[in-house]
């Protein structure tokens, strides 16, 4: 029975942790991390400026306090993260297409002086 109890303890706790992922994901978009306060703070560098934010959905009371700061960190995180590899994946595409764009622009040339040799 006890068993029981703490595994469905633990998935309420689970339940409530994906419930607030989804609220942050609502809440941290890339317009409300470009609003800075006048100090320079915005949603993703200070947990004060995202719990202002955040407290009014019921979804942020059915987490507790001691766990609110650590999954909005680790979101935050992840997210910067995640654009930082996007962002190295474009310019890594973009820089891939200027090689091979010259690269085939320095093979035409001499393509064209082969054919012409040959006549």
């Amino acid at each position: 029975m006890e068993k029981l109890f703490r595994d469905h303890v633990k998935m309420l706790q689970e339940r409530r942790a994906h419930d607030f992922r989804a609220l942050l994901a609502e809440f941290l978009t890339a317009e409300a991390a470009s609003q800075e306060t006048d100090d320079g703070k915005t949603v993703l560098n200070s947990w004060s400026t995202a719990k202002r934010l955040l407290k009014s959905d019921p979804r942020y009371n059915k987490v507790e306090s001691k766990d609110r700061e650590a999954l909005w960190r680790r979101y935050v995180e992840d997210m910067l993260r995640r654009q930082k590899s996007s962002h190295d994946s474009k310019e890594e595409k973009y820089t891939d297409a200027r090689s091979r764009k010259t690269l085939e622009s320095s093979k035409h040339p001499l393509e064209s002086g082969r054919s012409h040799e040959r006549r």
